[in-house]
């Protein structure tokens, strides 16, 4: 599924509500995420795990800087709204190795 930026941050209306575009697919892409780096922790499927994220890594990381901060933004959004998971949350692109942060 290739096309436009995942993280949009235009706002929609939604029965009287202001909702910002684009926290629903990094939700589902932490989502991902959380599941691959638990499988590839153990598992007869951790290679494929390690090998998912880090292709996920790549695709992350041919943003620009601008794309860069809008998806760092989503994640602060995401993470404020998620205080139990929150440091892990905006850990994810250090993690993956991400150098525009």
């Amino acid at each position: 599924m290739r096309g436009g930026s995942i993280t949009s941050s235009s706002p929609a209306l939604v029965e009287g509500e202001v909702v910002l575009q684009g926290d629903e697919v990094v939700r589902a892409l932490l989502t991902a995420v959380a599941a691959l780096e638990d499988l590839g922790k153990v598992g007869p499927d951790s290679p494929m795990a390690l090998s998912t994220l880090e292709e996920i890594a790549f695709e992350l990381g041919r943003m620009g800087s601008g794309e860069g901060r809008r998806f760092l933004d989503v994640l602060d959004r995401v993470a404020a709204a998620e205080p139990d998971r929150a440091a892990w949350i905006r850990d994810v692109p250090s993690a993956l190795g991400l150098e525009w942060i």
